[in-house]
């Protein structure tokens, strides 16, 4: 897949069917992305930023966002499967680690799957490491921010 003319929106909670519009095209990534499972769209009010992928004439290519629970900001994305290998999930972590400047953030986490070594792989290119094992199945990281 060839991908041109790509643009990150941030978004608003009137704008929640475009978040479902990628979850209905994501395919297989939704496998490994599971934050909307047990949560409803309207959950990004509590998001410091909810971002998508957006090219003409296609259902968003990616998801991505800050996530403000207590005290702790949780970072997730999810690339649709048509647009894995493209330089997206780099393209939407690079959008969320500048918004995590701007907030001046200084830890940042995320649950990965263990078997999801290609995100591994991209968040430990943007300062991430693995704090812990959470279960037999996913990881917990943590990326530290000096300001």
């Amino acid at each position: 897949m060839v991908v041109n003319n790509v643009m990150i929106k941030a978004i608003s909670l009137n704008e929640t069917d475009l978040i479902q519009s990628f979850l209905s095209s994501a395919g297989d990534s939704l496998k490994s992305f599971r934050y909307f499972n047990k949560r409803p769209l309207s959950v990004i009010s509590n998001h410091l930023v909810t971002a998508l992928l957006l090219t003409d004439g296609m259902p968003p290519l990616g998801y991505g966002h800050l996530d403000k629970e207590a005290d702790d900001i949780w970072l997730g994305i999810a690339i649709a499967e048509a647009a894995r290998g493209t330089g997206m999930g780099k393209l939407m972590m690079q959008y969320l680690m500048l918004t995590a400047d701007k907030h001046k953030l200084k830890l940042i986490k995320l649950t990965v799957d263990k078997e999801n070594t290609v995100a591994i792989q991209l968040y430990t290119q943007f300062g991430f490491s693995i704090v812990k094992e959470l279960n037999e199945f996913s990881l917990l990281m943590e990326c530290i921010k000096q300001h």
